[in-house]
């Protein structure tokens, strides 16, 4: 920066070159401003009321039209000083060196206000270029208030793109407040993909009620069990209640903030009566009276015979992900690349080691062929079992579809019900004589391990 009065004596006019110089000066030294902005926190910044009035027409109106105050001070009590400067940055210098997502929505509000479209724009440009998983969302929720229906595109466009497994349960939060039915379906359906550990995870207790709702009423999540989503709303109404109920929480106060309309989501008469015993009875948030009901329409009682008040979901059938055609097994492409076991002696031995597909594709069973009876498992990316299955009739039928995501990597584990000895070989094979064959399906392709028992 070069200042008045320099060695050489040059005055500062001759001393820049350019009006990008000349106005970066005016602005960094005050140079004949007529114009003192007082900020929140008493904070004073010198301006000059020409170069505000040629980037707003607000402040054009405010200082240069007929109504224009005369005085030197201009008072912006709303205005952080922060944010403020940023427009001033880009009214004399055309740019604004925006640090966050979050700083550039501020900025794009003082913006707005002032009618100062093109920083405006290079605010929205920024916000669209610097998406994050933690912004996102934030993000669409602002263009939709904002009503800027260019950003919102981006947004979706953004989040339908990079949506994660750790933000699906806010983006579903955020699609039923707004109303938005395709990021709402995209979010049931990657939930649908491990619901058990979704509705046994802590997030869900922070859900609103219609989230929730959105969960329990999906045919799309295929739990292993009905106490799955019971528990959760469970421990989502005692997630609701206030210091003082928390103390001693019962199952009326429970219910009480469940409501029946919630209660009636869940699908009691798809469980056993072992199940429901288990799960539901010791909860008191249903009374002995509905107990005794339900126990008997699960037994197969009509169900007209029961009290009218009873909450009760008349559907007997679990819940199974649907299913489309591109996501059929049989139509996916499989890399086995990583199967191969030679030789092994285990209570428990992987058939697949990285098992991936080229799309979401979801495994209903495996054929078995003479072999000894046991478990087959599927074990995800984080080493959970996503499913089991167990013999009968020489097919493993898993509990529930194991999805496989897209691009993941998968073991499928089998454990026999005795120990044996593995080889590796094809069906028809040599080895196949006088050994115990396992075979499997994936698709249209079969595989198999031969072995013979060893003596315990």
């Amino acid at each position: 920066m070069v200042e008045p009065g320099t060695l050489e004596g040059e005055p500062w006019q001759m001393a820049l070159n350019g009006n990008v110089q000349c106005l970066r000066y005016l602005y960094n030294s005050g140079e004949y401003s007529n114009l003192d902005i007082v900020l929140p926190g008493g904070v004073c910044i010198k301006a000059h009321r020409l170069i505000l009035s040629m980037k707003s027409p607000v402040f054009g109106a405010m200082l240069m039209g007929p109504m224009a105050a005369t005085g030197k001070q201009l008072d912006l009590p709303e205005d952080p000083p922060e944010i403020f400067r940023k427009l001033l940055d880009d009214m004399y210098l055309d740019q604004m060196n925006l640090k966050s997502v979050e700083e550039a929505l501020e900025v794009y509000v003082m913006a707005r206000k002032y009618l100062m479209e093109p920083a405006r724009k290079t605010c929205k440009q920024y916000i669209v270029s610097n998406l994050k998983q933690e912004t996102m969302l934030a993000a669409l929720e602002f263009s939709i208030v904002h009503g800027d229906k260019e950003l919102k595109d981006k947004c979706i466009e953004y989040v339908h793109s990079n949506l994660k497994e750790e933000t699906t349960l806010a983006a579903l939060e955020f699609s039923v407040v707004h109303g938005e039915k395709l990021l709402k379906d995209k979010c049931i359906e990657m939930l649908s993909r491990d619901p058990d550990a979704v509705m046994s995870s802590e997030t869900v207790t922070r859900l609103s009620k219609e989230a929730l709702r959105e969960l329990l009423k999906s045919d799309d999540f295929g739990f292993s069990s009905e106490a799955v989503p019971f528990k959760g709303l469970i421990a989502w109404g005692r997630a609701q209640l206030g210091p003082e109920e928390e103390e001693e929480p019962s199952g009326s106060g429970v219910r009480q903030k469940i409501g029946d309309d919630l209660l009636k989501e869940v699908r009691f008469l798809s469980m056993s009566c072992d199940e429901f015993v288990k799960n539901v009875f010791d909860t008191d948030v249903l009374t002995h009276t509905e107990c005794f009901h339900i126990q008997r329409a699960i037994t197969g009682a009509d169900l007209s015979t029961l009290p009218e008040d009873t909450p009760l979901n008349p559907t007997r059938e679990g819940r199974a992900p649907k299913l489309r055609k591109r996501e059929e097994l049989s139509c996916c492409k499989l890399d086995l690349s990583c199967s191969s076991v030679n030789y092994a002696s285990f209570s428990e031995v992987a058939l697949f080691e990285g098992l991936s597909s080229d799309a979401t594709t979801q495994l209903h069973h495996m054929d078995v062929n003479r072999g000894c009876g046991g478990t087959l498992c599927v074990i995800n990316y984080e080493g959970k079992t996503i499913s089991s299955a167990t013999s009968q009739n020489h097919q493993y039928t898993f509990t529930r579809p194991a999805v496989l995501v897209k691009g993941k990597k998968y073991r499928v584990v089998y454990c026999p019900s005795r120990s044996v000895e593995l080889y590796r070989g094809r069906s028809g094979g040599s080895q196949r004589v006088g050994k115990t064959t396992l075979s499997w399906s994936l698709g249209h392709t079969c595989y198999s391990y031969i072995w013979e028992p060893t003596s315990s």
